[in-house]
């Protein structure tokens, strides 16, 4: 059958999202990534969607392969079966083969996400051009160092998550090492933790299994790999036996991995599975068997070298083995620490028979960990793991309802030089199927390509001025009566003497990001005060939203310092006030320097204030060690996981994204008192002095318990500019000239212009 005979092969409700997942593994061999891909089946047929698979390798063993056909809403295709092509039926696909019939299936019947695993298959998927905007791929095979990346991994990985709506990242670790490897995955890298059965969970025979006396028994189950210190696996009964210590060893799994550095291993490893004293090697199972095996022993490995201690990756098999209520023997790590807690006992570093030896004398010690590895894990439950797919689905393609779905398609341009504001109007434009933007980008404030903008001016229905700088002179002059013409106004605009060539009597709404400003607005234009509408700056509050780490109570952060009515000076002076009762407080600011702005750097006064600034920083003692500069970049949430409090001191602003941004991430905002300020962010967390504000910092640095209470009010109400809800007032302004509640989206997207 050839790729035409899929058109048949599509959601039968269309209230369901269609997804089309491939991961670059054979189900023939049972390991973590082969686990992956089937677990990955399972947890979206628990998500409102209809999921095609497609399979990399004729099937010769189906014990996962027959799971996923059983799926309900799971159809499996087996391109050795269903495709006709002119090579060996046998032959694996390889990544370049596999993304063009992907690509084929999904033009046979367009998928509304594409989900693939392994980084070659969705090199091959963006470079297609066929899938932008519907491409989710989970990155894997990641260089783990910045020295190992080349430049081109680099370009071609830019290529992937410039092509993407979302990634998928397996930890926090490797979400922001990502981010901060290509700074175009900010914003778009979600969580997908590895998955575990959620049967596992229904165990609960420790009691019976930790045994006071009789072998100690461990297992291991998956791939034989040096780096997973199988073959000394393999001594460790003989060697507590020296000890006095009874131990039998069970392995579970049939890849022996062969190392490309010495070719000696692993038939070396294949001989001590098979002759070890005390290790009875049961070979490969089907993963409900490897399981029914694991659950009968009391300790499971998941001992590896040291060299994978820095691993972006989380292994299944300590999952599984702590779900079962097998306590696993692991390396102690910082990624460990977080899900089993600092005091967890099977943690080892050089002491593995010392530890065994321990905990072989006081089985007590093993229904502990038992019970509390199981609850440590139960969120990579498979169950746990569709909801949070399911939220990630939904926020990449809100149900604006209220707003009909056009039969025509509505052109929107968006003109302006600096879109730094724009990203979440650009995301819900570019993501509707009635809608095609495009980007008239200006090169700076002043200076774009006419003949671009003329020809975008000719083509589009509406128009969007970000900024209501000479972008809007431009085309307020130029816009036909049949056009809409909406204009955002942040601030700095309203002093700019191009503002009175605008002619607002074209421009149908003025949008303004604060209530303080739209007042201003009205004032300092004339304008109508029906045109002039509010709509908050729109943040993505589920990515910002991630745990802190360990010390973020004790580091201030603030993100630019230009121009100088951000009040840098205020930020040192809380520092000073706060280091003398902690010490270990630090200030970190983050954004470009003044300089690096030349029409500000310019302005004397405001030169002169910045030289006094960093001046007593490097004089001060108290301030020299503690200030830490930090560049501009996108990778906010990333950054903001060390931030403890957020701070927003400037004397004026038409709205602050940073402390925003920072509330949504769990960091306390701190506000000196400013014209509106109460209107945007409320009251709670406004305060009349440095002083004010220092006693406040240090009354929740000093109590972690009232810190947290602070912390989860500042996300709770930094909701309201979460962007579904000014998404859909952009959307509701644009299709029907109100700002308000919007409909379903999913569309097209162009730039042009310099």
């Amino acid at each position: 059958m050839t790729v035409e005979a899929y058109r048949g092969v599509e959601s039968t409700s269309r209230a369901k999202r269609s997804i089309l997942l491939y991961g670059d593994v054979d189900l023939n061999i049972i390991d973590g990534s082969a686990i992956w891909l089937a677990s990955m089946a399972e947890a979206l047929s628990m998500t409102n969607s209809s999921v095609t698979v497609l399979l990399k390798a004729q099937v010769t063993n189906s014990r996962l392969s027959k799971k996923i056909e059983e799926l309900p809403g799971v159809t499996v295709l087996k391109h050795f079966e269903d495709i006709s092509r002119p090579h060996d039926i046998k032959q694996a696909l390889h990544p370049r083969l596999a993304a063009q019939i992907l690509v084929g299936i999904d033009e046979a019947s367009p998928f509304d996400l594409i989900i693939a695993r392994g980084r070659s298959i969705v090199i091959h998927l963006a470079n297609s051009g066929k899938l932008n905007g519907r491409l989710w791929p989970y990155m894997t095979d990641i260089p783990d160092k910045e020295g190992a990346w080349s430049d081109e991994l680099r370009a071609q990985l830019a290529r992937v998550m410039g092509s993407s709506r979302r990634v998928f990242a397996q930890t926090e670790q490797s979400r922001g090492y990502l981010e901060s490897a290509i700074p175009a995955a900010s914003g778009k890298v979600v969580l997908l933790p590895p998955m575990i059965p959620d049967a596992l969970f229904a165990g609960g025979k420790e009691t019976s299994r930790v045994d006071s006396s009789g072998p100690l028994r461990l297992v291991y189950s998956g791939k034989f790999a040096r780096d997973w210190r199988t073959l000394e696996m393999c001594d460790v009964p003989a060697k507590l036996a020296e000890r006095g210590v009874e131990t039998s060893l069970t392995l579970i799994g049939d890849k022996f991995q062969d190392d490309p550095k010495d070719p000696k291993w692993a038939p070396a490893m294949r001989a001590a599975a098979s002759d070890s004293a005390g290790v009875n090697w049961l070979g490969g199972h089907a993963r409900e068997q490897a399981l029914e095996m694991v659950a009968g022993h009391h300790i499971g490995l998941s001992w590896r070298t040291a060299a994978l201690d820095e691993s972006l990756e989380l292994s299944t098999k300590l999952l599984e083995y702590a779900a079962l209520g097998v306590p696993p023997l692991i390396n102690r790590t910082k990624a460990h620490e977080e899900i089993f807690g600092e005091q967890y006992p099977l943690f080892v570093e050089d002491n593995l028979l010392e530890v065994l030896e321990s905990v072989s004398a006081d089985r007590s010690q093993l229904l502990a960990a038992g019970k509390a590895a199981r609850e440590a894990v139960r969120e990579y439950s498979i169950s746990r793991a569709a909801q949070r797919l399911e939220q990630s689905f939904a926020r990449s393609e809100p149900n604006y309802a209220t707003t009909a779905r056009s039969q025509t398609v509505t052109r929107v341009v968006l003109a302006g030089h600096d879109l730094k504001f724009a990203g979440e109007l650009i995301d819900a434009l570019a993501a509707r199927e009635d809608l095609e933007l495009r980007i008239d980008k200006w090169s700076t404030l002043h200076t774009h390509d006419g003949a671009t903008s003329e020809a975008l001016l000719e083509w589009a229905d509406v128009v969007i001025c970000e900024w209501a700088g000479p972008n809007a002179v431009y085309y307020s002059q130029r816009v036909r009566p049949e056009q809409k013409l909406l204009v955002r106004l942040h601030m700095f605009e309203l002093s700019g003497p191009w503002l009175k060539d605008i002619d607002f009597d074209t421009v149908d709404t003025v949008v303004c990001v604060s209530d303080l400003y739209r007042d201003v607005t009205i004032e300092r234009t004339g304008c109508a005060p029906n045109k002039v509408v509010v709509i908050a700056n729109g943040i993505d509050a589920a990515d910002l939203s991630r745990p802190k780490v360990e010390g973020s109570r004790s580091r201030i952060g603030i993100v630019g310092i230009v121009p100088i009515r951000k009040r840098p000076d205020r930020a040192l002076d809380l520092l000073e006030r706060l280091s003398a009762k902690n010490p270990d407080t630090t200030l970190h600011i983050k954004g470009r320097m003044p300089w690096e702005y030349p029409w500000e750097w310019k302005k004397v006064p405001q030169r002169e204030l910045y030289r006094e600034f960093f001046s007593r920083i490097g004089s001060t003692p108290g301030l020299r060690d503690k200030v830490v500069f930090e560049p501009f970049g996108a990778d906010m949430g990333n950054w903001l996981r060390k931030i403890g409090f957020i701070l927003s001191p400037s004397s004026s602003e038409s709205f602050h994204l940073a402390p925003a941004e920072g509330m949504a991430s769990g960091a306390v905002p701190v506000f000196w008192r400013r014209p509106g300020v109460e209107e945007i962010f409320g009251e709670e967390f406004v305060h009349e002095s440095t002083d004010a504000a220092a006693e406040h910092v240090w009354a929740l640095m000093d109590n972690p318990s009232a810190y947290e209470l602070a912390s989860q009010s500042a996300r709770e109400f930094a909701r309201r500019f979460d962007s579904p809800n000014v998404a859909s007032s952009w959307l509701s302004l644009v299709l029907s000239g109100s700002a308000g509640p919007s409909a379903e989206h999913v569309g097209r997207f162009a730039v042009t212009g310099q």
